[in-house]
């Protein structure tokens, strides 16, 4: 990925003078952790409810053997999104009574298709009992499990660490300093309820690679952005404060920065040439 884009320097849009953000737009500050915390729970979940069974299966997986004299009190698997979900009742014989026991597993199975199995237990040990099926898909079964844990819990600790690199950033906000107006790349621009848009930008000069923010435009903002055809990119304005992480998106007005009319107008005039610059790149 390009990294600055040939795009003209945006340096002379602000003056050099300590200035007030009045409106830092950041969305989703509350939804984060509760977000983070939910696909913990989840991923944690994961770990607590389909490890033991995996657990359970891959001693029978080490040392299976046959049991013949049980049966399938009750049997059924479903194909659904590219899974394949079982579930059975195992009714086998032990010290002269019957017992059943039941298993549920799932996999990944892109095609779906039909499948033979038979009742096996670890040797030594006839109350671990599972289908042969279970055991088939083993490895199927425990890297979509892993998979299920790292992408939730991935996702879980970067929304917590989002949240603190917000935090700090509102903090940092708070006093007015002179503030470094910087390019980013618009990937997302949805409109909502009322007016309301969420445009999520990444700075891409002198930051850290990949770090999309998320601003949530009320409907008395006018986002402004320039559309870099050689490029197939649209492109922002955004200025970064010495003591904050992340970078505040402005709009067409320069409503969320504490300017004068006249510095209005002069920021005005530059960001015209600079999109002049960006249209003949």
């Amino acid at each position: 990925m390009k990294k600055d884009y040939g795009l003209p320097d945006p340096a002379a849009l602000l003056p050099r003078r300590p200035i007030a953000i009045r409106r830092h737009g950041f969305a989703d500050r509350f939804r984060l952790p509760l977000l983070g915390a939910v696909m913990g729970v989840i991923a944690l979940g994961t770990i607590v409810t389909v490890w033991p069974g995996l657990y359970q299966d891959f001693r029978v997986w080490r040392d299976p053997v046959v049991v013949e004299d049980a049966s399938l009190a009750s049997s059924e698997c479903r194909y659904r999104k590219l899974t394949m979900n079982c579930k059975a009742g195992i009714a086998y014989p032990r010290d002269g009574v019957t017992k059943i026991r039941s298993v549920e597993f799932s996999f990944l199975s892109p095609g779906g298709g039909e499948f033979d199995t038979q009742i096996v237990a670890e040797r030594g040990h006839p109350d671990n009992i599972t289908l042969s099926l279970a055991i088939d898909e083993l490895w199927n079964r425990w890297l979509g499990a892993l998979a299920i844990v790292v992408l939730l819990g991935g996702c879980a600790i970067l929304m917590l660490r989002r949240f603190v690199h917000m935090n700090a950033t509102l903090k940092g906000l708070k006093e007015p300093a002179p503030l470094e107006p910087v390019w980013a790349r618009i990937t997302m621009r949805a409109k909502k309820a009322r007016g309301a848009n969420r445009i999520t930008y990444f700075p891409i000069l002198g930051l850290r690679k990949g770090m999309g923010i998320t601003s949530q435009v009320t409907r008395n903002e006018t986002p402004w952005m320039v559309y870099d055809a050689a490029q197939d990119e649209t492109f922002a304005l955004a200025v970064r404060h010495p003591s904050a992480l992340l970078p505040v998106l402005l709009d067409d007005e320069f409503s969320r920065l504490d300017l004068t009319e006249g510095e209005i107008a002069t920021a005005r005039a530059v960001r015209e040439a600079l999109a002049l610059q960006v249209a003949r790149h």
